[in-house]
């Protein structure tokens, strides 16, 4: 294998390593945004039914994006 294609080589594996881990990093800053987000809002829920002095049911389907169901009774 000669240096020119070798280094071609080389450079396609950098650029693809490149590309996943600019995946893997879009991908964890969205999971942390949803759990942020996600956790403003049933504070928020929980917050507005408590002053409302109404009986309510959270269940969390997910701890890590902390999707939820919310439902007051």
């Amino acid at each position: 294998m000669n240096p020119i294609s070798q280094l071609l080589d080389n450079n396609v594996k950098l650029a693809l390593l490149l590309v996943f881990v600019i995946h893997l990093a879009a991908i964890v800053v969205m999971v942390l945004m949803q759990h942020h987000f996600h956790t403003e809002e049933i504070n928020l829920l929980v917050s507005g039914a408590v002053a409302r002095d109404e009986n309510y049911e959270l269940v969390i389907h997910n701890e890590l994006t902390k999707s939820y169901s919310f439902k007051t009774e």
